[in-house]
């Protein structure tokens, strides 16, 4: 059973991406999953909306295996976007791409140390 939140966070030096999942309804969806990114200085939220349960199981396999090249999500609220994470060598690459608005955000850490929480 999952929790009514959880979230994994990826940090190296002054970087750190942060996967937030809330709201769970106690059946497999969660009202809300977010990225927020943190990197030189900067701050960065991205909104995804409405998450399957999958998504979070998806993501702490992926960053649990390290035989694991890639995980992606995909998600069609409010518009279609995408939360992609590859793995290279010893640094993780994290790319947002919202179709609606024509974003286009990747971002690297080198060297991660990886938290996985649920609440």
């Amino acid at each position: 059973m999952l929790k009514r939140a959880a979230h994994i966070k990826v940090t190296s030096g002054g970087s750190e991406a942060r996967f937030d999942w809330g709201g769970f309804d106690g059946d497999d969806c969660f009202s809300d999953f977010h990225v927020t990114v943190l990197a030189e200085g900067n701050s960065r939220r991205f909104d995804f909306g409405p998450c399957a349960g999958f998504g979070l199981r998806k993501l702490s396999r992926f960053f649990r295996d390290t035989t694991q090249a890639e995980a992606g999500l995909g998600f069609r609220y409010p518009d279609i976007r995408y939360c992609d994470i590859h793995r290279l060598g010893d640094e993780y690459r994290l790319v947002i791409r919202f179709e609606g608005s024509g974003l286009f955000e990747e971002f690297c850490i080198r060297q991660p140390v990886v938290h996985i929480q649920e609440e």
